[in-house]
């Protein structure tokens, strides 16, 4: 089983895929307001005793813009568009500290954890392999983060679940490094930094 391919492009917040899915979840909704444009338009048009192009056509496409509106706001509060990787302190841009990230293995058996920092953090141990993960047990690609203004860390884990050759999304964590770091009890999360330190 290949390593996992950590899709790192989620953590710029609005990236390419992001602004597709949601320009095309508003695109269907949108198509919810062409019936009901028709019908306005036409009541309008009756009622206002006038079939100008304006309003023929303003109140056709205005539940479509309306709708697709709604679309947006909705596509916006499903998908995560927040950038996990902006420096919670000063706002400035976090970076990986390297270029490969670590991989551990999680002993578990539940869906989801109930609290997923104590437990990971207690929990990961390193490997050096996914064919190191053994029966019901999960892995993690950790990489640590950090702002290069301020030099604040934080700590991504990427959860998955390897099953007949294939790796499965659990979910994404960002912790603060030092709080990780005090909970795990060891400091052993970094590799060779990329940043020279």
């Amino acid at each position: 089983m290949g390593k996992i391919i950590l899709a790192r492009e989620e953590d710029r917040g609005w990236n390419v895929q992001t602004v597709s899915a949601i320009f095309v979840f508003s695109l269907v909704i949108g198509v919810i307001g062409i019936p009901v444009g028709a019908v306005l338009s036409s009541i309008m048009q009756k009622r206002l005793n006038d079939s100008s192009v304006a309003v023929m056509y303003g109140f056709f496409l205005g539940p479509i813009f309306l709708g697709m509106l709604i679309g947006i706001f909705i596509g916006k509060i499903v998908i995560n568009t927040k950038d996990h990787t902006k420096c919670g302190k000063c706002k400035g841009k976090m970076f990986p500290m390297s270029q490969e990230d670590l991989l551990f293995k999680i002993p578990v058996t539940e869906e989801k954890y109930k609290d997923a920092m104590q437990y990971l953090a207690k929990s990961m141990s390193r490997v050096s392999g996914i064919s190191s993960i053994e029966g019901r047990q999960r892995g993690c690609y950790v990489c640590v983060y950090r702002c290069v203004q301020c030099a604040n860390k934080i700590v991504r884990i990427k959860d998955f679940m390897p099953v007949h050759g294939r790796c499965y999304d659990m979910g994404t964590y960002y912790f603060d490094y030092k709080e990780f770091v005090h909970a795990r009890g060891t400091d052993d999360l970094e590799s060779q930094s990329i940043f020279g330190d």
